[in-house]
């Protein structure tokens, strides 16, 4: 609601052209008995803006891992919100919305000289969402198929659930009608390529060829053209990364692995999620497996129930981006 009232109430007021700019940092060392929380509220910086910003695949630190933390902008004698909107490359509303304490009234704002005001940081690659509220999003990757897919559908309308599903053309083509039930019960569904290749090994054209046929196998199946990116392997190149920002992907990560591929027990899945367990974490999961124990189904529903004992809300990635 705030992100609309301020974008309504200072349009007339600013208009800035984003782009990129570098975010000066200074750099934190992880103490023992640190966790991502306790480092956050030490340094006054979400969760989430650490996690982004280290690219971390991990809501575990370790002693002696370093840290970007990104360096607050000093308010200046003769400064106004609208110089430093300038000054920092961001649009005011922006800058408002990442500083809602700024907004004393729906159409005032005040700084003063020594004020700390924090930096909206353009996040290229989303490693976790938005910490605000105890939420987490699960995700599955790979599908669709007609094995596991269809019982974690089970699972997840049993316990009234909205996950997010990053699924390959090649298998959205040979199980269209699993990939209209993801879409009917209410799942987001983003592109995870044509055929899961090594995406740093591919020539532009080839890149651009494979997510543009998953997208149209998509599109043709659920009307919806995916918004949503994951990259196989979480890995891509600077420049394919620059062009799915120019086509209006977001380049969704994660911050917590089950590594469930790798045939650990159940068990195991959920305690590495629940120790991961943060607000604003993104879960990944899969829905396909070619061969060998795969224990994600028998987890599921354990770990949801965990969760939510736990406190947590269980959403969709659009979600827990606030989108």
């Amino acid at each position: 609601m705030l992100k609309k009232v301020t974008i309504l109430s200072l349009i007339g007021l600013v208009c800035l052209s984003v782009f990129h700019k570098t975010v000066s940092a200074e750099s934190y060392t992880v103490q023992p008995g640190d966790t991502l929380l306790k480092v956050s509220d030490k340094l006054g910086t979400p969760t989430e803006t650490i996690a982004n910003l280290n690219q971390l695949q991990s809501t575990i630190l370790n002693p002696g891992q370093y840290l970007e933390i990104p360096d607050p902008y000093i308010v200046k004698a003769g400064d106004t919100l609208y110089k430093v909107a300038i000054q920092l490359g961001v649009p005011l509303p922006e800058l408002i919305e990442a500083n809602p304490s700024l907004l004393t009234f729906p159409f005032l704002t005040w700084i003063y000289p020594g004020q700390k005001i924090k930096k909206p940081i353009q996040h290229e690659k989303v490693y976790m969402g938005d910490s605000s509220e105890k939420r987490i999003a699960l995700t599955f990757d790979d599908g669709p198929e007609d094995t596991y897919t269809p019982e974690i559908l089970e699972v997840l309308k049993e316990k009234n659930v909205k996950a997010t599903f990053f699924v390959l053309g090649e298998r959205v083509n040979e199980y269209p009608e699993i990939l209209a039930q993801i879409h009917e019960e209410g799942h987001v569904i983003g592109n995870h390529t044509w055929d899961h290749p090594h995406l740093p090994e591919l020539e532009e054209e080839q890149f651009i060829d494979n997510l543009q046929s998953a997208n149209e196998e998509i599109e043709e199946i659920i009307g919806i053209k995916p918004e949503l990116f994951r990259p196989p392997f979480g890995e891509l190149e600077d420049h394919q990364l620059e062009w799915l920002q120019n086509q209006g992907y977001q380049t969704i990560m994660w911050s917590a692995d089950t590594k469930d591929w790798s045939e650990i027990s159940a068990e195991e899945i959920v305690n590495t999620v629940m120790e991961e367990a943060n607000p604003g974490v993104i879960v990944l999961q899969h829905n396909y497996h070619a061969s060998g124990p795969f224990e994600t189904v028998e987890a599921l529903p354990e770990m949801i129930d965990e969760l939510r004992a736990e406190g947590y809300e269980l959403v969709t990635v659009p979600e827990i981006l606030q989108d």
